[in-house]
């Protein structure tokens, strides 16, 4: 049988066309194949990230909740602060209030004599004593003062001097050479407390906001 030219060009064709469609299917399915994986590590990528940044916004907001938590906190112990250096304030002009008072009754004598011999024993060594009162207690109480200091060790050793300060009562001694001083007035007596004032004021402000919670 005799193959004509054209059933040879038509023969060729159809093995060139299979060829082409062989490798433009195996292209294909290698283009797939590398999309799908392509696909599947851009989507691991994104999952990633999408993970990694709601584990950002996770901290940041837990950080922020801390922030928030600990200005709270400052803002409450500042305001009890303020609130504790309030109440010693006015504890401290209520006993400044209640020592004006005290010194018109007689127990104010006996703090006046217990004084003036802790006075004694603190200036044993010194020739002579400045005793520094108020100008109430030196026109209403001088005699008394005067008599204590001539039973105990201070006698002929005291030279009494109006006070150029406010010192509510009490008295405070410098000895001659102005190298020591003792101070007994009531003013320093409750300054000296303000501390036990303000632990005693810490401990009420716990235990209100204790029973609070």
């Amino acid at each position: 049988m005799t193959v004509s030219i054209e059933d040879k060009i038509e023969l060729f064709s159809k093995m060139i066309f299979t060829d082409i469609e062989v490798f433009t299917s195996e292209k294909r399915l290698k283009a797939i194949e590398s999309f799908e994986q392509e696909k599947s590590r851009l989507l691991e990528e994104v999952e990633a990230k999408k993970k990694a940044i709601i584990e950002e916004s996770e901290k940041r907001a837990e950080k922020d909740r801390k922030q928030l938590i600990a200005k709270a906190k400052s803002r409450v112990y500042h305001q009890l602060l303020d609130r504790r250096q309030l109440f010693i304030n006015e504890i401290i002009e209520l006993l400044a209030q209640e020592a004006k008072s005290f010194v018109s009754q007689d127990d104010y004598k006996g703090y006046l004599s217990r004084s003036l011999i802790k006075a004694a024993a603190a200036f044993e060594k010194s020739d002579l004593l400045q005793l520094y009162f108020t100008k109430r207690d030196l026109e209403a109480l001088r005699e008394f003062i005067s008599q204590q200091i001539s039973l105990g060790e201070l006698k002929g050793r005291c030279m009494l001097q109006e006070v150029g300060q406010s010192i509510i009562g009490g008295f405070y001694a410098e000895d001659d050479k102005g190298e020591m001083q003792v101070d007994y007035t009531l003013k320093s007596l409750i300054e000296e407390n303000r501390e036990l004032i303000g632990s005693s004021i810490s401990r009420r402000l716990d235990e209100v906001q204790d029973n609070g919670k």
